[in-house]
């Protein structure tokens, strides 16, 4: 008997380490993917685009981790453009969609 509950909770931990895994790979691929649309949205430079994606992938994950990123595009890049809020957001919303079928679509191909 201790052999089965020990062999679930092993299959658990697995489960969560893997659910985990994809959230941050889904997470990180809608950041890039962000920030590409940002950028091509307002013609940015290769070299702003960089710096653009290195101050997004700093961004810590956790609670207020989009409103800290669309914070962070909204001072950088649009300030004075009068970019909309709900602009930015659906972006990111399509980002998150995207970047979802993208990861689960590489995971499938496994």
């Amino acid at each position: 008997m201790p052999l089965t509950f020990e062999n679930r909770a092993n299959a658990f931990e697995a489960k969560f380490a893997h659910d985990e895994e994809v959230r941050f790979r889904t997470l990180a691929r809608r950041d890039k993917l962000f920030v590409r649309w940002v950028s091509t949205e307002h013609k940015l430079s290769a070299s702003d685009s960089d710096e653009l994606l290195d101050a997004v992938m700093a961004v810590r994950d956790g609670p207020g981790h989009d409103a800290a990123l669309l914070m962070l595009v909204r001072t950088k890049v649009t300030s004075g453009q009068g970019e909309t809020a709900n602009k930015l957001e659906a972006a990111l919303l399509s980002c998150a969609v995207q970047a979802q079928e993208q990861i689960l679509t590489q995971l499938g191909a496994r």
